[in-house]
């Protein structure tokens, strides 16, 4: 154990796991699966060891349904953890396909919502340069992100998902839109929609300006110009809330006031600042007023940036617009690193729970590390390979006191023999 990092060295044990996993307390989580009834008639495959096997799926480098099966029922680092299970490749791929995944989803909510909770002092910020935090870092602490990610599904399913869509509002969802609160990093909203949905249809969702108005604190939504909606900008404002977002190039711009540029024009990421000015959006009755910065990025790429900000440094408005590429780290995080592009069933339901179980594992591991910042890849790196280390350490350990019980069985045998 002395030659782990902390981090590994956490999940190198049972016990540790198990606290990874009460993250959501085990009673929670029975009371989730009694309401599902997911062990109804549930033979080998109960839901607590498949969850464990879902979470060490995607905490390893196992990819396919094939490795699944392989480990539930022969990999040690799975039955040490509770996911050992004596289960048919044919059995395994017939539960993804008809066990509820709404039990691994009232999971997920339950660990969302308690990120929700976790005090402001241990939330954890995500990682940025010194410079950014010293300027933004308390208007991040208030930001909250949203943006969409579409899932590719192989052909066959596609097609299928299409149909369906076209009958039915709630088909497979094949776009995933996540919520970030900004001072912490973490998932704090989930919605799955069909893959053609325009993503300004979920906008007021994504916003909850009721949720705001009860908490109170006065958000920055920073988003991208598919969520746009010039009434619903309106509403953020009277709201006592603000937003920063690209502005979407069909929107028509009436301007009223130009604004001075700082002498250094140049960002610290290479962006350079063009205009800035008062505007009025769009031809209607409503004469809220606006800000809209225009930049160019570091290839000479224009990008209009539209705020209710209207008296924060210009400079501030372009660095909470570039954090809104924190989600697009994080989509890339799901689908490369814990490898939710891999699909273990081409099965509708095995679909949506591989993705929650994905989603779920980020949610269990933000709410693990709450007292203080961490590395999500870097702490998985490491824990893909060190888990299975600690695991061939024990090995080499149990084989060391067998061979030295055996030396002394021995060596008692001789003794006797001689006398």
């Amino acid at each position: 154990m002395s030659n782990l990092n902390p981090e590994a060295r956490d999940f190198a044990s049972s016990q540790n796991f198990a606290r990874l996993l009460n993250c959501v307390p085990t009673k929670k989580r029975q009371q989730i699966v009694a309401e599902q009834g997911y062990d109804f008639n549930a033979r080998q495959l109960r839901f607590e060891p498949h969850l464990s096997a879902w979470v060490l799926f995607e905490l390893t480098d196992d990819e396919t349904l094939r490795d699944m099966h392989a480990a539930v029922n022969d990999d040690p680092l799975y039955r040490l953890n509770g996911a050992g299970i004596d289960v048919s490749l044919g059995g395994l791929s017939h539960a993804h396909a008809t066990r509820p995944y709404e039990a691994l989803q009232d999971v997920l909510m339950e660990a969302l919502a308690r990120i929700k909770r976790v005090p402001k002092s241990k939330r954890i910020l995500r990682e940025l340069s010194p410079a950014t935090l010293e300027r933004v870092a308390e208007l991040l602490s208030q930001s909250v992100l949203f943006d969409s990610t579409t899932l590719h599904l192989p052909s066959k399913l596609k097609d299928w998902a299409e149909r369906r869509a076209e009958e039915d509002e709630e088909a497979l969802p094949l776009k995933v839109h996540l919520r970030l609160r900004g001072g912490y990093g973490g998932i704090d909203r989930l919605i799955l929609t069909a893959e053609h949905e325009h993503d300004a249809r979920r906008y007021k969702e994504l916003l909850d300006l009721e949720q705001a108005q009860e908490e109170g604190e006065g958000y920055i939504y920073l988003h991208d110009c598919g969520y746009r909606d010039l009434e619903t900008y309106d509403e953020v404002v009277d709201s006592g809330n603000h937003f920063v977002s690209r502005l979407h190039g069909k929107t028509t711009v009436y301007p009223v006031k130009e604004l001075a540029l700082p002498e250094e024009r140049k960002l610290s990421n290479g962006y350079t600042l063009i205009r800035d000015r008062i505007v009025t959006l769009g031809k209607r009755e409503s004469q809220q007023r606006y800000r809209l910065i225009d930049i160019l990025d570091s290839k000479g790429k224009p990008i209009p940036i539209v705020t209710s900000l209207l008296d924060l440094p210009v400079e501030h408005v372009c660095l909470l617009y570039f954090y809104r590429w924190t989600i697009e780290i994080l989509f890339r995080w799901l689908k490369h690193t814990l490898g939710l592009i891999h699909l273990v069933s081409h099965h509708p339901n095995g679909i949506m729970m591989q993705v929650v179980a994905t989603l779920l594992v980020y949610a269990l591991l933000v709410l693990y590390h709450q007292g203080g910042p961490f590395s999500l890849k870097q702490a998985l790196r490491e824990l893909r390979f060190q888990m299975h280390e600690r695991l061939y350490q024990l090995g080499y350990e149990q084989g060391q006191r067998d061979a030295l019980a055996q030396l002394a069985l021995a060596g008692a045998a001789t003794a006797e023999g001689s006398s």
